[in-house]
């Protein structure tokens, strides 16, 4: 019965992931990272894409880019997708192995364990991205650390710092490793348990996070990123702000359940200090908190809980049609397989479309070969820059707290807006063309502005030009959809030939 939910599980997450394979916005600028140490066997410390004030940075996903740009470069999409497949399922996989050190007996049914995985769409409803390596360390970390705690096995603990080792060099989500084994540290403690194994680790890990291409300035970044604000970016909203309830209601139905069920579990056994396992508590509540005040950090939270209290929702959906459930369960795992064979047979690519990418604005400056500096959102900058670079740079990408100053971002917010001073900011930073969305107010503003004309438009974004660029004639952008899905990875930056 193991082996049909792993397999269930598995396939869903294959056939899923071959229907959501969207790019993310970031991933092109991991790609020129990649394909700059590949031919030139040297990282980026300087951005060469921006007609912005830049600052010499510290990349904390350089090894994810690196990995990332070796599989699209030698396997394309399939190489992509399937990797993306392996590292989620590891995820996954690692939860159910926390789940039976807790209970040997564990039931593993498809629908309960969905039902916390899926309760918030970065977990499996998303791309490659660099957090994915956070999410599998994490588990794994989880597992190595509950399993160190309940059979007192602490040889397994050297498992941490070699870990932290790849973690470091992958992702700057290795904080969070620290902060895991910080709470059992603490939560041990308060067991009143030996904790100097978990320190002595703790040490070894921090000393391991040095060995990396930038020395003690990754730690400084480290800190300083952790700190940093971000009240402009989606993903770091808060769960319950406007945006957090409107697109996360799965993880709000969790937080009900979660709630309830504590409730019930205080009434029927009363609290008693005595008999909570601290490092448990510990580990539960501060996720929770850290979750409720960022989207970003939900999938800890989602983790924690799937690993501590999978028997509890197992209950919930079991409690009263446990047969029906088994019998859906054989019906889910064919409808999954047949789920995953259209999607092998009719999706191989990754996407790169009109409606989440200015692809047509970006095709029309390539086809008339204008160049100029460009002001476009700071999440599509990576892509703009991928394809047009060298004739045209960029306002911004997403290396908003590594390349440039803190301001910068704002300013950019300024301008979409059509704040006070807007005008003067396109003077400052001079700006020849302007790719934005159409959903933006500085859209109707430019319309009526003197110095910049529309061109061409999508449904999603509309392309602006200074006047002065203007041509008489110019040639339409190709409007074969086959064309842009060949050529997403087509880009002029080529270190070989210089």
């Amino acid at each position: 019965m193991l082996q049909i939910f792993y397999t269930t599980l598995f396939l869903f997450i294959f056939g899923l992931g071959l229907y959501i394979r969207n790019i993310d916005n970031d991933f092109f600028a991991r790609l020129i990272v990649g394909k700059t140490y590949f031919q030139t066997a040297s990282l980026l410390n300087w951005d060469f894409l921006s007609y912005t004030p830049t600052h010499r940075f510290i990349d904390h996903e350089w090894g994810s880019s690196l990995i990332f740009y070796f599989l699209q470069s030698n396997f394309g999409d399939k190489g992509l997708l399937i990797f993306k497949a392996i590292i989620y399922f590891a995820t996954f996989f690692l939860l159910t192995k926390v789940i039976f050190l807790h209970n040997k007996n564990a039931k593993m049914h498809f629908l309960p364990f969905l039902f916390l995985i899926n309760a918030i769409p970065s977990l499996l409803f998303t791309t490659i991205r660099c957090q994915g390596f956070t999410f599998f360390f994490f588990t794994l970390w989880l597992y190595t650390l509950e399993k160190v705690r309940l059979e007192n096995n602490t040889r397994l603990l050297w498992i941490l710092p070699a870990t932290m080792l790849i973690w470091g060099n992958l992702h700057g989500g290795c904080a969070a490793g620290f902060g895991l084994l910080l709470l059992y540290i603490i939560g041990e403690f308060l067991n009143k348990k030996p904790i100097k194994k978990y320190i002595i680790t703790f040490a070894i890990c921090f000393a391991v996070l040095f060995i990396n291409p930038y020395g003690i300035e990754y730690l400084k970044f480290l800190l300083d990123a952790l700190t940093l604000k971000r009240e402009l970016i989606t993903e770091w909203q808060g769960s319950f702000s406007a945006l957090g309830l409107k697109y996360n209601y799965r993880f709000i139905i969790l937080l009900i359940i979660s709630a309830i069920l504590s409730m019930i579990y205080l009434f029927k056994f009363g609290f008693n200090y005595k008999k909570i396992n601290k490092t448990k508590a510990l580990v539960l509540i501060v996720t929770l908190l850290m979750a409720i005040k960022s989207i970003r950090l939900q999938p800890f939270f989602v983790f924690a809980l799937a690993a501590f209290c999978y028997n509890d929702f197992y209950k919930i959906f079991t409690k009263k049609l446990p047969q029906k459930i088994d019998n859906l369960k054989e019906i889910i795992l064919f409808g999954l397989i047949f789920f995953f064979v259209l999607g092998a047979i009719y999706t191989t690519k990754m996407q790169c479309n009109a409606i989440d990418y200015p692809i047509l604005e970006v095709e029309f400056l390539k086809a008339n070969k204008i160049k100029g500096n460009i002001m476009c959102e700071f999440h599509d900058g990576s892509y703009v820059a991928y394809k047009l670079y060298p004739n045209n740079f960029i306002f911004m990408d997403g290396k908003y707290e590594e390349v440039y100053p803190n301001d910068l971002i704002y300013v950019l917010k300024d301008i979409n807006l059509v704040k006070n001073g807007w005008e003067k900011h396109l003077q400052t930073y001079p700006t020849d063309i302007i790719i934005l969305s159409k959903s933006y107010e500085i859209y109707k503003a430019l319309n009526k502005n003197q110095n910049y004309k529309l061109v061409t438009q999508s449904p999603a974004y509309a392309l602006f030009i200074k006047k002065e660029l203007i041509k008489k004639n110019f040639k339409a952008p190709n409007a074969n959809g086959k064309y842009y899905m060949d050529t997403k990875f087509d880009t002029n930056i080529d270190w070989s030939v210089e």
